[in-house]
Parts: structure tokens; sequence; C-alpha cells
């Protein structure tokens, strides 16, 4: 019966996603030291981002929207952007966590940067880092899974995750590489780890997010069920 709520719960997630989501950024996984098993592929592995901007607040929410047969890989740590080196401007600051559950605790500091990305991805004075406590296998982000975070902004109210990635400018410092995840335990690479960055600007049609949502929904279920079983 858990089960059979769930995919109904999935479902209604799906009707909602389609009639309401627009404008969310799926990232996918673009380095590992290791070699993805035949038939996979790090593409299968994404993290979802939307944003929301009111009374002078930015929520962002990351969502583990990894493709099948990827039912394994959990988000461990998240990097985010949070001023544009070009002007000076400060676009979020004193960022709180919302999200606080068994499943899914993060904190929040400055970042190291991400796996495979070096300098490109590293500026302890503007990128913070959110990162799963221990153990990060359980309080990380499995497929279904979403952390919401705040922060103040200098985006104006009824701002989106693309106004958020046009506020970098274009300039020496663009929105790419603004935002990046590193993932654990996935079985695309052997059980091993992998990360990805923001590249290019890739705005899927709502429906096409909701799919997303509705697998990583069905595959969380699939793993929920297989703790019960044991």
């Amino acid at each position: 019966m858990n089960g059979i709520r769930g995919i109904a719960a999935a479902i209604g997630t799906l009707a909602l996603l389609a009639a309401t989501a627009h404008g969310t950024v799926i990232i996918s996984a673009n380095h590992s030291d290791y070699t993805p098993g035949p038939g996979q592929d790090l593409d299968n592995i994404r993290m979802g981002v939307d944003m929301s901007v009111t009374g002078g607040l930015a929520t962002f929410t990351f969502t583990n929207v990894s493709l099948a047969p990827e039912i394994s890989a959990v988000i461990k740590e998240i990097v985010l952007d949070t001023q544009d080196n070009d002007t000076g401007a400060w676009i979020l600051w004193s960022g709180r966590v919302l999200t606080y559950t068994d499943d899914v605790k993060f904190d929040i500091g400055p970042s190291n940067g991400l796996p495979g990305f070096g300098d490109d991805i590293y500026d302890k004075a503007s990128m913070v880092e959110l990162s799963a406590k221990s153990p990060p296998t359980k309080r990380g982000l499995s497929v279904g899974e979403s952390l919401e975070v705040q922060f103040w902004t200098s985006l104006s109210d009824g701002s989106t995750i693309e106004d958020y990635l046009a506020a970098f400018g274009g300039g020496q410092d663009s929105s790419e590489f603004s935002i990046g995840f590193h993932a654990i335990s996935a079985g695309t690479v052997g059980g091993e780890s992998l990360s990805g960055a923001y590249a290019t600007t890739t705005v899927p049609e709502p429906t096409t997010t909701a799919l997303l949502v509705l697998g990583g929904s069905l595959a969380l279920i699939r793993r929920r069920n297989r703790r019960l079983a044991l």
C-alpha cells in the first residue's frame, strides 16, 4: 500500500509540475574519475534547480532528478556563486538551510570547489557550499529528494532561476560554473563519485521537468520499499 500511495503522490506531483513548472534548470554530471559502465551515461545523474524571490528573499530548491537506470546516486555537495566578480555586486548573501528532515540534512559554509573543476568553480569569497551531514549517503539528496535554501538577494521580487543566471552579466565572471554538485554512490560509475556544473542554459518544457521528477520519485519509492523488505 505504501508503494501505491507513493505512486499516486508521484502522479499528483507530475500533474502539479506540468501545470506550474517553469524555468527549471537541469544540471547533468559532466566529470568523473571513473568510466561509466556498459550502457551507462554520466548525463543520467542530474540536479534540477528552481528559484523564486519574495520580499527580498530568494528560495532555491535543489532536487536529485537523476534518470533510470541510475537510482543510487546521492548528491552530497552543492556549490552556488553569490557575487558577480565583474562588478563586485552581491547577488545573494546570508544564506540559511530550510530543509531539515531525517533523510535530508545539510550545512552551509564557504566552498572548497568541486572535484574535477579546479579554479573554474573555486572562489572562497563568493562561492557557498551546501554539504550533507554525516553520513552523506543517508543525509544527502537521494533520487527524488529536494533541499530548500534561502538567501537575502538583490534580485527583484518575482525573479526566477533565469534571472539569477542573467545577473552575472556575461563578462569575465559569467553564469558558467555558477552552480554545481558532487554526487556519490553512483551506480553509473560502479558506486563511485562524479560531479557536474552549469555550463549552458537548459530550460526544459514544464512537462519534461515533471517527467524527470516523476522518474526520480518512482526510483525513490523502489529504494524505500527495498529498505522495508530488509
